[in-house]
């Protein structure tokens, strides 16, 4: 078993727009209508979070551990923020990661264009393995500077700034940018009423 590579910030409508597979696990509790949802929090849920993360879920007795999982999501949002303030990371956390890593293989090979592909068999739980080889992969070559939570005050989500600039302030702008425009264009519209 192995992740293929996704792309696109929805997927039935669930939010993949982290930047890095494990960002996007952080995110599986966003606030909708002020109200906190969990994305993973049933088994069937997190079939689904998972087809949509392009990670196989087998009925083996490798499967996830909702316990687990929550536990690992957890430590990562606190990693989120230790990353982007360069703060070290707390071992129970590098255990954590080293362990799930542990029990999978990789296998290289050469691709189209002579590039260097890698495939991760995953040895123990598919989404936890999944998530903790993005994570060590993510931090090969992050810059802290680029980690940011959604400028939205009531937004939850967080994401990497892979732009040029890194000027990214929305967690996209089809939801939490447009809503910043529409507020923006009523105080202006107001303020030109007023005088």
């Amino acid at each position: 078993m192995r992740q293929e590579p996704f792309s696109g910030e929805f997927r039935e409508g669930m939010p993949f727009l982290g930047g890095s597979l494990w960002i996007d696990f952080v995110n599986t509790t966003p606030i909708i209508k002020g109200e906190l949802l969990d994305l993973i929090g049933t088994e069937s849920a997190l079939s689904h979070w998972a087809a949509q993360a392009n990670i196989g879920t087998p009925d083996t007795e490798n499967r996830d551990d909702p316990a687990a999982l929550h536990a690992l999501r957890a430590q990562l949002a606190d990693a989120f923020d230790r990353l982007a303030a360069s703060e070290p990371l707390p071992a129970d956390l590098i255990a954590t990661i080293n362990g799930l890593i542990e029990r999978s293989s990789v296998r290289r090979r050469i691709g189209a264009g002579a590039a260097v592909e890698e495939h991760v068999e995953y040895g123990g739980p598919p989404v936890a393995s999944a998530v903790a080889w993005d994570f060590a992969h993510f931090l090969d070559a992050f810059e802290h500077q680029r980690m940011r939570h959604c400028d939205n005050p009531a937004c939850t989500m967080q994401f990497y700034d892979v732009g040029k600039n890194n000027r990214r302030r929305w967690c996209t702008m089809s939801l939490c940018g447009n809503r910043d425009k529409v507020a923006q264009y009523r105080e202006r519209k107001a303020i030109a009423r007023q005088h």
